[in-house]
């Protein structure tokens, strides 16, 4: 893990390549790895590690509102499941949406330091199985140099956080931009429905779910007007 702590550039040089996410999927024995910021009901977005499993699973965790990164962040401590088959009870949407996926195991690790939280260290395996104490020691090291990266890429150290519209630089996945869509179609139901704004995300979650569509598209529709959940026929 070292090498790859390297590659990152020891908290300031070379920063989140792609290849350095390579290269840590390699040596904690994973077929997948990612980071990304977020530490509330609304998800983790994605800024680092472009995998298409990847971002798979963190579309089908905000769609559902449950998943491993999401109890990270919310506990702050680490979720390591060696096998998605078992967690039906624990996960009763995402355990099986995952499965389906092609991911049996799931590891995410909190990227804090101290009361203050950026996010989530999310590993995955296609096969069940474990970290082994080695691996989960070079995880968590790699989870602390990733938060120190992470917080000053925010602070512009070396480089800015970015933004909406802004184009991404090596290593950092396009701005992810349906969130504000999610958030617009929450409050439109809100008001049609008279309903709280939890309540009214759960309904566009449920809708979503029952339906086999990505939350953002839903979303979409809400905005757009092409779709209204209080009608018998959405």
């Amino acid at each position: 893990m070292a090498a790859v702590i390297a590659l990152l550039g020891g908290g300031g040089g070379a920063g989140l390549i792609p290849e350095a996410a390579a290269a840590a999927a390699a040596t904690l024995g994973v077929d997948g790895i990612c980071a990304g910021v977020g530490t509330g009901p609304d998800g983790i977005v994605l800024t680092w590690g472009r995998e298409g499993i990847s971002v798979a699973l963190e579309e089908v965790e905000f769609t559902l509102g449950q998943g491993p990164s999401l109890d990270c962040v919310t506990a702050g401590t680490p979720v390591l499941v060696a096998d998605l088959a078992d967690a039906g009870a624990r996960w009763p949407a995402f355990a099986p949406a995952a499965v389906d996926l092609g991911v049996r195991a799931v590891f995410a690790l909190p990227l804090r330091i101290g009361a203050i939280s950026v996010g989530v260290l999310l590993a995955y395996r296609v096969t069940a199985g474990s970290l082994r104490g080695g691996q989960l020691l070079d995880a968590l090291a790699l989870a602390d140099t990733l938060t120190v990266l992470l917080l000053r890429r925010a602070r512009g150290e070396p480089g800015r956080a970015i933004a909406d519209g802004a184009e991404p630089g090596p290593g950092w996945a396009a701005p992810t931009t349906h969130r504000a869509e999610v958030h617009q179609a929450t409050g439109m139901i809100s008001v049609q429905l008279e309903v709280s704004l939890a309540e009214a995300l759960v309904r566009l979650r449920a809708h979503a779910y029952a339906n086999d569509r990505p939350l953002n598209e839903v979303a979409a529709d809400v905005v757009a007007r092409r779709l209204r959940l209080e009608d018998p026929a959405a």
